[in-house]
């Protein structure tokens, strides 16, 4: 009798549950700033950006054009480095590692994967499915068919193994994408814009396919995007303006027993109980906090602010 695939023995193992609550920080940002110089211009991309992100966690940093999340990605895939501030991913620092250095040849290589938006940045059209998760595999050192193989399986795609991108479907193609982003085990696996070309519901299915790896294979996932949808997929987003972090919105559930549940517990908790997303306003590090743009705008709010502390609350008033 053949043995199952090592992804599915992981989540027979684990009896159908999701991973435990995130674990420690592991990625960790501190007034993180990259500055770009256009012509005679220093354009600010990120300005004292602050974030962290839990080892195992499935989230989404959610931001429109120009906020910055880009900048933040390509720093977090050891594409760009930092002008300013800290960063770091793992027992990797960030500010330490040139783009063309061996230690960022090594780290893109071996601790971080890829899913880009475009296709055909994520496959080589004229190999197959699993050949092109082969690829990374034979430039690493580290060939191994079977398990190329059982990560198709994970993905939903065994009977696409043979097929190349221009015989499947643009969900079905990124779902190869995400086995090629896991091909050499990474730790870290970005996500830019993943589901910007696909249909809703196709788009649904691609989230699903990272909350599943996620949960087989213990990888941390940050996917960034404009999309406000991908929000309910996540256990956690934040939002990013002006390049900096402006709201963190953590999911929140209750079973039907009443109880709370936390991100990480049973997935039959997940889907019998109410769920939402608490949203929270976020200090940086230097104690400052965005007010968003609508609260503004309604009370006639531009550059000063009264701050009065009243029955252990702290008010933001408008100026007289």
């Amino acid at each position: 009798m053949t043995s199952s695939p090592v992804w599915l023995r992981k989540a027979e193992n684990r009896g159908g549950e999701f991973l435990q609550s995130p674990g420690e920080d592991y990625i960790i940002c501190e007034n993180l700033v990259k500055i770009y110089q256009v012509s005679e211009l220093e354009v600010f991309a990120l300005q004292g950006l602050d974030l962290t992100v839990k080892k195992g966690e499935l989230m989404a940093i959610i931001g429109a054009s120009g906020s910055g999340k880009s900048s933040l990605l390509n720093i977090l895939g050891g594409l760009d480095t930092p002008t300013g501030g800290k960063v770091r991913v793992g027992r990797w620092n960030l500010n330490k590692i040139s783009k063309e250095g061996k230690g960022a040849k090594e780290y893109k290589r071996r601790v971080v994967g890829f899913v880009w938006q475009n296709v055909s940045r994520n496959l080589i059209p004229y190999l197959t499915a699993l050949e092109n998760v082969e690829l990374p595999m034979i430039f690493s050192g580290n060939y191994d068919r079977q398990w190329a193989k059982e990560l198709l399986l994970a993905v939903s795609l065994g009977d696409r193994m043979n097929h190349k991108p221009s015989e499947m479907s643009g969900g079905q193609q990124q779902r190869v994408a995400i086995a090629v982003a896991l091909a050499n085990k990474p730790e870290l696996l970005l996500a830019d814009e993943p589901t910007g070309s696909l249909d809703k519901r196709t788009g649904q299915l691609v989230l699903e396919v990272f909350r599943r790896v996620r949960d087989i294979f213990g990888v941390t996932v940050v996917i960034v995007t404009h999309d406000m949808s991908i929000a309910e997929a996540v256990d956690r987003y934040v939002r990013i303006r002006d390049g900096k972090i402006s709201t963190e919105s953590v999911r929140r559930t209750v079973a039907q027993n009443g109880l709370s549940v936390h991100p990480g517990e049973k997935d039959e908790d997940r889907e019998t109980g109410a769920t939402w997303h608490e949203e929270y306003a976020v200090l940086d590090s230097a104690g400052r906090l965005q007010i968003p743009e609508e609260f503004r705008a309604k009370l006639g709010i531009s550059r000063q602010v009264k701050l009065q502390l009243e029955d252990g609350r702290i008010l933001v008033l408008p100026p007289d």
